[in-house]
């Protein structure tokens, strides 16, 4: 996992994480089927809109019906795809998103400053453990937050290489040009 753009010190940088594991849980709103099969994993739950809980793996709000279980460590999620598997529930289903989904992680300094030249600024998760869903070079983006200084940007697969390229260009044009 190289870094995409690397940056000198003090403004920040992009690397496409590898080997991700991405699960999409689908459960009808206020059905309680899919928390107990998070939990009896081991893994948090959040019913809160724009959530992320856990630390690798994360689980991001995406929807009242959505939940997106993401994590490097493939071990815990294959074991929730199991207990969730079509059929297992009347309620709730996981189906792996894993090959259709890339992730950026955006790290460093003035990542916020970096942030507002790529999505509206009304759209930048500020805290740890906030998501938003929004728009980078008019594609639709989910930012997960995970510290001051750490978002993930997850994106359709087949995207991945135009926002790799768009991620390059506004860099460049936001650090670069200032030096």
């Amino acid at each position: 996992m190289a870094d995409l753009i690397k940056a000198a010190s003090g403004v920040p940088r992009c690397r496409q994480l590898s080997g991700v594991t991405a699960l999409t849980i689908r459960h009808f709103a206020g059905d309680g089927s899919a928390r107990d099969a998070v939990q009896a994993q081991g893994l948090e739950w959040s019913d809160l809109p724009l959530s992320l809980s856990g630390s690798d793996p994360y689980l991001a709000w995406r929807n009242p019906q959505e939940t997106l279980a993401l994590g490097l460590h493939p071990e815990p999620l294959q074991a929730l795809l199991a207990a969730l598997a079509p059929g297992r529930s009347d309620t709730a289903v996981a189906v792996d998103l894993s090959e259709s989904l890339a992730l950026f992680e955006l790290h460093g300094a003035q990542l916020d400053d970096w942030l507002s030249h790529l999505v509206d600024a009304t759209a930048i998760p500020r805290q740890a453990g906030r998501t938003s869903r929004c728009r980078l070079a008019d594609i639709p983006v989910l930012l997960l937050r995970l510290d001051p200084e750490r978002v993930w940007l997850v994106v359709d697969r087949p995207l991945a290489p135009y926002l790799s390229d768009w991620l390059s260009y506004s860099h460049e044009a936001a650090f670069d040009a200032a030096r």
